[in-house]
């Protein structure tokens, strides 16, 4: 069973998954500091988000992709950090983000809280997410860069020799390895090129134990539907009082399935009648803003759920995807300005002007012009790379619990038996893990 994921960019906890295929057993910014709310960024970020999932969805046709909106949006915010002209202006207008430099420091600083609160969860749902650049060791990353940095995104900017590239390959590998715990491993299947300058990486693992286990006893193989024909699959079976919504005007019917942290939970979305429209066609008629419309008018309902078994680990470069959303000039050679991130000289007033972007309280124009004249220092990212690992089975997420249940005979029905699209949420942040 294959599954295409997509992981969305948020401040909060969110996963984004599309499944179409079944083979095997796998699924206007506002500058104003008083507006932007952390509901605002995480709405900001989903939306980035679920626009990322569609283009990647039309990118890979018949692929299944996983993405974490939340891993995403930190990497470039870290990377919005370092970006000066219009490198800044792309990254800032797709995660919401203002224009102004001194208004986004207050932003940065409630978005790099919301991110420490997935990883300092100490629930029951357990999310891992890692994010870093690492950037060529002929290169000199400023180290006002990095300090603020670590203290606003707990992140990584480090320096390697990418002409040693079995060894580039092996400390990556090692380094999502322990910061996951070993959740990850092989996070770099191939060597990076010899002549790769800046490399961005997110990795995220979620983990997490059904408010309401399935019963394994019922987990049988059956037909899953797809428009080429039918796979076997491992369906789940779980019954009982679930908040569900069907819409005859969207043609949909969502249900969710809640962890027992209280907090996160999993929404399915697939279309009515999936043979007279497909999810695709479905998606591209939402947006995140109409899901979330349609999650806060969901009753709850006695329904019978069938579900597939998932194990999956999802591997993918974002390059062509981010540049169909608007985010082009930082992979450019001739375009991308990371001033900010990268030292080109020794001159001292140079490092006064990025000290004041991050300490100062000037006028933000006359700052933004002082920082739009510092030195291009001519480095560009090269492959922004994306990992998701999830397990989807009876109990949860790599977790085994007693489980009991009744068949219920009139019930809503939810058989996740066709291609499907699954997010799984936060709510306290309203930021998406997957």
């Amino acid at each position: 069973m294959r599954r295409k994921i997509q992981f969305f960019l948020c401040c909060k906890l969110i996963i984004g998954t599309w499944c179409n295929t079944m083979d095997g057993v796998t699924t206007k910014a506002n500058s104003s500091e008083a507006q932007f709310q952390p509901n605002y960024l995480a709405d900001s970020v989903n939306n980035f988000g679920y626009k990322l999932l569609l283009k990647m969805i039309e990118q890979n046709e018949n692929e299944n992709i996983a993405l974490s909106p939340t891993g995403i949006a930190g990497l470039l915010a870290m990377t919005l950090l370092g970006s000066v002209g219009s490198t800044y202006d792309e990254l800032a207008t797709s995660l919401g983000f203002s224009q102004d430099i001194l208004a986004n420091r207050n932003h940065h600083e409630q978005f790099g809280e919301l991110l420490q609160q997935l990883n300092d969860n100490e629930t029951n749902s357990k999310t891992l997410y890692v994010d870093a650049m690492f950037v060529d060791s002929q290169t000199r990353i400023r180290s006002v860069f990095k300090d603020y940095l670590t203290t606003v995104y707990h992140g990584e900017a480090r320096g390697v020799n990418f002409t040693q590239k079995n060894e580039v390959k092996q400390m990556i590998n090692e380094w999502v390895k322990a910061q996951t715990q070993a959740k990850i491993e092989d996070f770099l299947k191939q060597s990076l090129p010899e002549a790769t300058k800046v490399v961005l990486l997110s990795a995220l693992y979620f983990s997490g134990q059904w408010a309401s286990p399935f019963i394994p006893e019922y987990t049988f193989k059956m037909p899953f539907k797809k428009a080429e024909g039918e796979v076997m699959a491992d369906l789940m079976l779980n019954l009982g009082d679930f908040d569900y919504i069907f819409s005859e005007k969207d043609g949909l019917h969502m249900i969710a399935l809640p962890y027992n942290d209280s907090t996160t939970v999993m929404y399915a979305l697939k279309p009515r009648l999936p043979m007279k429209l497909s999810l695709f066609d479905l998606m591209k008629k939402l947006d995140y803003n109409k899901i979330d419309e349609l999650i806060n008018k969901m009753n709850e309902r006695k329904a019978v759920v069938r579900f597939p078994k998932m194990d999956l680990e999802s591997n993918v470069n974002l390059d062509k995807a981010l540049k169909a959303v608007g985010i082009k000039s930082m992979f450019s050679p001739d375009e991308a300005n990371f001033a900010l991130m990268i030292d080109s000289s020794d001159d001292k007033k140079e490092n006064e002007v990025v000290i004041r972007s991050r300490f100062g309280h000037e006028q933000s124009r006359m700052l933004k012009d002082a920082l739009n004249s510092l030195p291009n220092p001519g480095v560009y990212v090269d492959s922004v790379l994306h990992n998701v690992k999830i397990t989807v089975n009876e109990f949860g997420t790599e977790a085994v619990a007693a489980t009991a249940g009744i068949l219920a005979r009139s019930a809503e029905q939810f058989y996740a038996d066709s291609p499907f699209y699954i997010f799984i949420r936060n709510e306290k942040t309203k930021l998406g893990d997957l």
